[in-house]
């Protein structure tokens, strides 16, 4: 079985705690998965920011943070962003884990742990979202993107018109904004818009309720939007259209 490479971001102020637990991540434990310490922060807003420019396949983070219950605002801004998470915390408190379940099903470490406690979460963690993105997605009609550095916003896919793709990177265009998402858009279109796109060339994907018209080597969308289409798109294209005419 191949071994996925999983990448974390951690949020942690304790620096010993820090240095123990990219050690235990370290140790090879795991036979599905190697982990990769992306970014550690202190601050959330630090956290945050490189969110927003990075993709990670899992967020570790304490709950106290400077004394303050810092992982629960956590759990509130990654609610809609799918992004699984890992809470740890010196605390045996009730309440807070209790408060921590209304905003996302994670799972819960108290300090100290051995590192197969550790490896073991967040295999059940990734291995949980896993199962559960293929009804995540269906009912999903909205992503949330960032147009400038520490906001995002939730963009609903009606609002987006196409897709531009430059390397890792996608470029979101809607009618009045640009924005930009750290992910392959092969990726994008395979995980997250769920069929409400067409890709019509390497570089370009579609709302299929913004096209307008077609023509021999290009494509007229809502908005002036006018974009080439590929030959080697151009089949799927064009049985897409027969089944709307």
């Amino acid at each position: 079985m191949p071994i996925s490479d999983i990448v974390i971001a951690m949020l942690e102020d304790d620096p010993i705690d820090q240095i123990k637990i990219e050690i235990m991540l370290a140790e090879r434990i795991s036979s599905k998965y190697k982990y990769h310490l992306g970014a550690t922060y202190t601050q959330l807003e630090d956290l945050v920011k490189y969110l927003n420019d990075h993709e990670v396949d899992l967020v570790l983070s304490d709950i106290m943070i400077e004394n303050k219950p810092i992982g629960i605002e956590l759990l509130k801004i990654l609610r809609d962003t799918l992004v699984p998470v890992v809470l740890m915390t010196t605390s045996q408190d009730q309440k807070l884990f209790l408060e921590a379940q209304k905003n996302l099903s994670v799972q819960y470490l108290i300090k100290p742990f051995h590192a197969i406690t550790l490896q073991s979460a967040i295999e059940n963690t990734l291995e949980a979202h896993k199962k559960s993105k293929q009804y995540n997605f269906i009912d999903k009609k909205y992503l949330y993107l960032s147009s400038k550095p520490g906001h995002q916003e939730q963009v609903w896919f009606t609002e987006i018109v196409y897709i531009e793709a430059d390397d890792s990177h996608c470029y979101i265009h809607t009618f009045s904004k640009r924005y930009v998402l750290k992910k392959s858009l092969t990726r994008l279109l395979g995980e997250d818009l769920n069929g409400h796109f067409i890709r019509i060339h390497h570089k370009f994907a579609v709302n299929k309720v913004h096209i307008q018209q077609s023509e021999a080597n290009t494509l007229k969308l809502a908005g002036l939007v006018v974009l080439p289409v590929g030959k080697s798109f151009r089949k799927e294209l064009n049985s897409l259209l027969k089944r709307h005419i």
